[in-house]
């Protein structure tokens, strides 16, 4: 085979600047529909015209109509307007392609991939909006109506002793409320003093806001050297109470922009934290799950493909001594003071009007500022304070000047460093010499400010070898010249612990004025089923300016909790103690159910010359009423409630869970009370405390409480039983035939078993026949339990009878009758 070589004349390839013939329509515009996505959310389709460098939409104020959230709609319509590069080098070529199909333009751009129709539209993050963090700012509005909540606690003491004299009081408070509003009403009645008002006002608080008006005790923030005072006038003040943000505010804000759809995750020391999902854009990020404290955070976006888009570290603090960002708390309060230690059965009045307010703002995400002011007909004062929250520490300061001379400074710090914890505080009020005043027994008018004094508390605690140190020391000082100075010095270690055994150790220093104490004792714990025992030896050694006592003691005790083996609660404590000074026995006993709470204690002390029984008792139960049911009891007390009523069989007993807990339980039968704090919405459900089966309504209510607030709720419940056994017609299996009489019908399987749910009440079932016949089969009663095993049933031997139009006939000698007729 021959081979040859020709050369070319004429190059192969020639370069051109215009398109060959045929391709000339390539290189021009096009028009086409195209869709339109912005953080990969799809939003429209357009008619748009384009080349492989530009690309011109046909209606862009449509698209940013769509876009949502934008500060200046009218500029960024204005840039997606005309001709737009395409960006076509930024298309990803596949969907797990990284570091592409992004754009961070000056105010608007766009994507365009030419092969999907697709354009990916992107803004500056300047120009949205943030989306606030989804958080419920207020309480939702009270479920209930006018209602009365009366709490009422009693208590008494005494001994045997000689001398002594037994004592008692009963108090109660009264609630009279409707809806967001009710009247505070506090008394006790005493063997000494008889009745007496301690509270009586009305109040409403809602969305943040707190009036109250009446015999009321002030309460302010920012002022630390006047006292709280019982004042017959009105207050209005920022309430937290109705606050469902409080977790969120307290935090420093944070904000993210997300280019895409994605995720944002939050993580701290490398564990994460939290993690959204949002769309594209600019949002606030809800830090209600966030620990307090002040710490760095770092903050990673990710869009769907798991991809990191963008990570940074953000500094991040909670305290909830901070107001919400762009907010004031504040407060205002003004009255009569009233005397309490008159006696009398009211307050009596004073000649002395107080007045009261204060104001707190965030300055920065971590200091807050505070004003504060108080003034009577003789005196007045301001404080201003601050508060900052660090890395490592938490800093307040304050100082107060008086009219009159007087000033005091204040000043409150914590410090953590890894697991060192500090605590100091110090407080000084100066009084200028002139203005010392008269003894308030002997005057009408209180005085603002009391005498001087000087006040310093330091504690530090660290762990030290297996347990925990601490140190504490504390110093007062009054003008008057009295001076308290306390040093104490704490070791705690547990030596020992399994599942059913404790041991644990607490040594102990301290000194105060010219004495010291030394003490030494171990715990030992054994746990077993309801049954808690303790020994406990201890050694304590005291030095009073050289004059020594020494002491040892032994301590048993053994504790019993039912632990839901009843329906009430149930805990008895027994104990005795022995060794160098005098014996000692007691016992308790504390029992709460649906009627209420009771406490039972005796204590006797036998010395070497005499000895001595000393007793207490204490109750606690409550009435109330909506205006359509009235209840008694509650196992505590507390200032709003719910009445449960169970309609089913008598004394039956449900537990009822409160967001899922169980707090209480409710008897079928009569009006439960299942007493709630105020301020709270809460999911409200039952569940049969026995093993038996009920038909009712599991489904969880919401119900949303405030102070005094009574709300009923009302429930059927239906005892069921099942019922199994097997059908037979003259020993033989009966298939596929249906059984009503329960809940729901019934059908056999190919050898005539079946299971019916039925009322416990039931006293037949039908069986329906092929050949139209009705069985009728009676259901014994169960001894026990909601299962029943009905056996084998052959229906040769039952009551059957055919089925007559426009009758169901039950028994042969009916369908006789009826055929007589």
């Amino acid at each position: 085979m021959n081979f040859s070589i020709a050369e070319a004349k004429e190059p192969i390839f020639l370069a051109a600047f215009d398109p060959p013939a045929g391709f000339e329509d390539l290189a021009k515009p096009q028009r086409s529909l195209i869709d339109i996505y912005y953080g990969n959310r799809y939003l429209t389709s357009q008619i748009a015209t384009f080349s492989p460098q530009m690309i011109r939409l046909s209606d862009p104020a449509a698209v940013v109509r769509l876009i949502g959230n934008i500060n200046d709609p009218s500029l960024i319509e204005a840039t997606l307007s005309g001709e737009l590069e395409t960006h076509s080098s930024d298309v990803c070529p596949t969907r797990d392609a990284k570091n592409c199909g992004l754009l961070d333009p000056t105010v608007a751009g766009v994507i365009f991939d030419e092969n999907r129709f697709r354009l990916d539209i992107f803004v500056n993050r300047r120009f949205l909006l943030t989306r606030d963090a989804e958080v419920r700012k207020y309480l939702p509005p009270s479920d209930a109506g006018l209602s009365l909540l009366q709490n009422v606690s009693g208590a008494w003491s005494g001994s045997d002793a000689a001398d002594s004299d037994d004592d008692y009081t009963l108090s109660g408070l009264s609630q009279f409320a409707y809806r967001e509003n009710s009247v505070y009403f506090n008394w006790d009645y005493t063997k000494n003093q008889d009745f007496q008002v301690n509270d009586l006002y009305g109040r409403r608080n809602f969305e943040g806001v707190e009036y109250n008006a009446g015999i009321v005790g002030s309460s302010a923030f920012g002022l630390s050297f006047t006292s709280d005072r019982t004042l017959l006038g009105t207050r209005i003040a920022s309430s937290d109470n109705t606050r469902e943000d409080t977790d969120y505010t307290g935090g420093t804000p944070l904000d993210v922009f997300l280019p895409t759809r994605g995720r944002v995750e939050i993580r701290r020391d490398d564990r994460l934290i939290t993690s959204y999902f949002f769309e594209a854009g600019s949002q606030q990020l809800d830090t209600s799950a966030f620990p307090s404290g002040a710490y760095d955070i770092e903050i990673r976006i990710l869009d769907e493909g798991g991809n990191v888009i963008s990570q940074e570290t953000r500094f991040f603090a909670k305290q909830f001594q901070l107001p919400p960002e762009g907010e004031w708390q504040y407060f205002a309060e003004t009255g009569r003071v009233l005397d309490r230690s008159s006696g009398d059965t009211l307050p009596s009045s004073t000649e002395q009007w107080l007045t009261r307010a204060g104001v707190s703002r965030r300055l920065a995400d971590t200091l807050a500022g505070t004003v504060a002011m108080a003034a009577t007909n003789d005196d007045s004062l301001v404080e201003l304070g601050l508060f900052n929250l660090g890395y490592l520490y938490e800093l307040s300061p304050s100082v107060m000047m008086a009219n009159n001379g007087d000033y005091g400074f204040n000043l409150i710090t914590r410090l953590r460093y890894g697991q060192v914890s500090t605590n100091a505080s110090y407080r000084r009020l100066w009084k200028d010499d002139d203005t010392t005043p008269a003894a308030e027994d002997e005057t009408d008018r209180p005085s603002l400010l009391g005498s001087g004094f000087e006040q310093s508390n330091v504690s530090v605690s660290f762990p030290f070898i297996t347990g925990t140190m601490s140190y504490r020391y504390s110093d007062s000082r009054q003008d008057d010249g009295d001076t308290t100075r306390t040093h104490a010095v704490d070791y705690r270690v547990n030596m020992f612990r399994t599942l059913d055994y404790d041991i644990d150790m607490s040594l102990g220093l301290s000194r105060s004025g010219d004495t010291d104490v030394a003490l030494m004792s171990f715990e030992f714990r054994l746990r077993h089923d309801r049954w808690t025992w303790r020994a406990t030896p201890r050694a304590e050694y005291r030095d009073t300016a050289g004059d020594i006592d020494r002491t040892e003691n032994l301590r048993l005790a053994a504790s019993w909790d039912d632990r839901e083996l009843f329906d009430s609660t149930v805990r008895a404590d027994i104990g005795a103690e022995a060794g160098s000074g005098d014996e000692r026995y007691d016992a308790r006993l504390q029992v709460g159910n649906s009627w209420g709470r009771g406490d039972l204690n005796l204590n006797h002390v036998s010395g070497k010359t005499d000895s001595t029984t000393s007793y207490s008792a204490s109750f606690s139960t409550s009435f109330l009423t909506d205006g359509d049911n009235l209840a008694v009891g509650g196992e505590r007390q507390a200032e709003s409630a719910l009445v449960v009523n169970v309609d089913g069989n008598e004394g039956d007993i449900f537990d009822v869970k409160i967001d899922g807990q169980r707090r209480g339980y409710a008897v079928v039968g009569r009006p439960s009370v299942i007493p709630l704090s105020p301020y709270r919405q809460y999911r409200i459900s039952l569940s049969p405390s026995a093993s038996t089966l009920y038909d009712f309504d599991e489904r969880e209510r919401t119900v949303t409480l405030y102070p005094g607030n009574v709300v009923s709720m009302d429930y059927e419940a239906i005892a069921l039983k099942l019922l199994f056994g097997r059908l037979l017609f003259g020993g033989e299996p009966l298939t596929d035939v249906r059984i009503n009489g329960g809940l729901y019908p019934a059908q056999s399987d190919d050898m005539g078993l079946f299971q019916l749910e039925s009322r416990a009440d039931t006293g037949n079932i039908n069986v329906e026949l092929d050949n139209g016949w009705l069985c009728s089969v009676p259901v014994p009663t169960p001894d026990s339990g909601y299962v029943q095993q009905m056996g084998s049933i052959d229906l040769a031997d039952a009551d059957c009878a055919p089925v007559l139009e426009g009758q169901m006939a039950i028994t042969k000698n009916e369908v006789e009758s009826t055929v007589a007729q």
